[in-house]
């Protein structure tokens, strides 16, 4: 039997494919990060002071 010249053999392969899964995960990975951060304050209605419950603090009828 004769072998064949192969410039990839299987082990350069397996690494080549470990590293490329890699780069393309953690470029998935910040991509998703990226998209779902939450990166501002949401803007809320503030009701007048003598409205508030601290501000006028009820207990009940008495």
């Amino acid at each position: 039997m004769t072998r064949r010249e192969n410039p990839m053999s299987f082990g350069t392969g397996a690494l080549a494919s470990a590293v490329g899964g890699i780069v393309l995960g953690g470029i998935v990975a910040f991509g998703l990060n990226t998209a779902m951060a939450e990166n501002s304050i949401p803007e809320v209605a503030q009701p007048p002071a003598d409205q508030a419950l601290l501000g006028q603090v009820e207990y009940g009828a008495r």
